[in-house]
Order: structure tokens, then sequence, then C-alpha cells
């Protein structure tokens, strides 16, 4: 197999797979399409439908060619690891029906994309058959592994994002209480502000707006709102807002209470942030700023030295 063989299949391989990529996790036109992704969601909930059953229409090529691609994707089986891989995806966000048949044919393109790289990058260096076919194994699994590694990052920090941005819409729910308005109108008003501002508490409280309009109760909202977002504080205030509204308690004042009290943990956690960054900017320090140190200061001694030394 002649090298320029090699280079056209490897190119448009990683053509396709990089335009499988863009398709899923992006699309032509994203924001258009994810405020009318958004809409959709809303109307469907209203109308008692599965959020998440409709797909959207190919509407280019490329979107076609994974639509098919993905049509002839087996079912994932109902077992441990394919409900971890759901629960992952929906805490990165992904939380379309179909995204976990997505996440495996990019797994396998990856898998066939990092094969392909291996192999091709140790045929045009050494040419040995032995070697070729190890550097595509390690491609292959670094194909395999790459997703689930992004996939994860994703999710954890998505939940950072929602525990930094609680507190702040804690807030203006209290404003919103405390004006007069119910709990769950308080819920929809804020989380279509935020939602409109790109934050990801936003987009999970109007799915919790949606699910309470669809007929399900405030509470098994929130304990679904706690279950996906995996957030510790979310937990322990779905608890507090579920008993309030139970016991037919003032709202306003657990709210606040609520919000101090994570207020107080984001800050304990950024001390404790600052204390763990003097251990981490250590190494970097004696590793490359102390050396650079040293030479600024000895060497001018140093050549002085060697110049006293060989004149004598």
């Amino acid at each position: 197999m002649s090298p320029l063989l090699i280079s056209v299949v490897f190119f448009c391989l990683l053509g396709v797979a990089a335009t499988a990529f863009y398709v899923a996790f992006y699309g032509s036109h994203r924001v258009s399409q994810e405020r009318f992704a958004e809409m959709a969601v809303k109307y469907r909930v209203t109308d008692g439908m599965n959020p998440f059953a409709a797909e959207l229409a190919p509407e280019t090529f490329s979107r076609a060619l994974f639509q098919w691609a993905l049509a002839r994707m087996p079912a994932p089986k109902e077992n441990s690891g394919s409900g971890k891989t759901a629960q992952t995806l929906v805490r990165a966000g992904f939380i379309r029906s179909g995204a976990v048949r997505v996440f495996q044919l990019i797994r396998l393109i990856a898998i066939g994309a990092g094969a392909l790289i291996g192999f091709a990058a140790e045929f045009m260096w050494t040419g040995i058959p032995a070697k070729e076919m190890m550097a595509a194994m390690v491609g292959a699994f670094v194909g395999w592994y790459g997703p689930i590694y992004y996939l994860q990052k994703r999710a954890a920090s998505r939940q950072m994002e929602i525990a930094r941005q609680l507190s702040d819409v804690l807030d203006l729910l209290v404003v919103c209480v405390e004006a007069g308005l119910g709990l769950f109108e308080a819920i929809k008003i804020v989380g279509d502000e935020t939602e409109l501002q790109g934050q990801a508490i936003g987009v999970e409280l109007t799915l919790v707006a949606g699910e309470v309009a669809a007929g399900n109760s405030l509470g098994q909202a929130l304990r679904n709102l706690a279950e996906r977002t995996a957030v510790e504080d979310v937990k322990p205030l779905a608890a507090t807002l579920i008993q309030s509204e139970q016991l037919g308690a003032q709202i306003g004042p657990a709210l606040r209470a609520s919000s101090d009290s994570m207020r107080v943990k984001r800050r304990l956690r950024a001390e404790e942030a600052a204390q763990k960054s003097t251990i981490k900017i250590l190494f970097p320090l004696v590793l490359f700023v102390l050396p650079a140190m040293l030479i600024a200061i000895l060497a001018p001694a140093m050549i002085q030295a060697i110049h006293t030394m060989s004149a004598q």
C-alpha cells in the first residue's frame, strides 16, 4: 500500500470523524437551533409529551449521513454500564432521548480514527508491521477512552458551574417569593431569565417548571432536579423546599437560610482552594523558577571564576 493512498484514507476518515463530532455536539446554526429546541421542549412538556422523543430533521448532507449511521446503531442494552453512561450524559447536559446511541456511534468513529491514525503514523515512521499493529491498538484505546474522559470532565465542569450559580439563583428566588409570587412561578421566571443569560442552572429550572406544568408535583420535580444534576447543595435544598411546601411554612425564610449557608460553603471552598494553591505552586517553583534564578545569580560569578583560573 502506497503512502499516498494511506494519507488520503487517513485525511478522509479524519474529516468524517470531525464532521460527526461537530454535528453531534454542536450542529449547524447552533444558537438558533438551541433556542427553537428549548421552545419545543417547553411546549411538549406542557402538552404532556416526552420532551426528548422527537429528533431534529436532517438539514444537511453531513447530518443526514450521521442520522443514517445512527439509525443502524443497535439499541443500547439495559445494564449498569449503559445506565451510568446515560446518567453522565444527562449531567453533562446531553438530555435527548438518543444521546446514548449518539455517544456509542461517536466512540466507534473515534476508535476507527484512532486505530488508523496510529497505524498510518507508525507506517510512515518505521514501516515495521509489528509496531504498526501495536500503534493501531494504542490509537484504538485512545479513541475508546477519549470520549468517556471528555464526557466525565464536561459533567464535572457543569456540576461545578451549577454549584457556583446556585446561591445567586436562590437570592433571585427570595426576591420573587417575597414580592408575592408562588414558588412555582418564581422558579419559572428565574429559570427563564437565567436561561437567557446562558447559565446551566437556568436550563435545569426550566425543566423543573416544564415537569410541573406537565402534571408532576413540585416535590417530584425537585427530586428529579437533585438526581439529574447530582450536585451536593441541590439535594438539601430540594428537601427543604419540599418540607416547607408540605408543612405550609413560609418559603422565603427557608430560601434565605439556604442561600446564606451556600454562600458560606462557597467562601469556605474558596479559602480551601487558596490554601491548597501554596502547595500546588511549590513544584513548578522548584522545577522551573528556582533553576532559572540560580543560573541568573550564580552564572556571572562562575564565569568570573573560570576566567580568573584560566588566567592563572
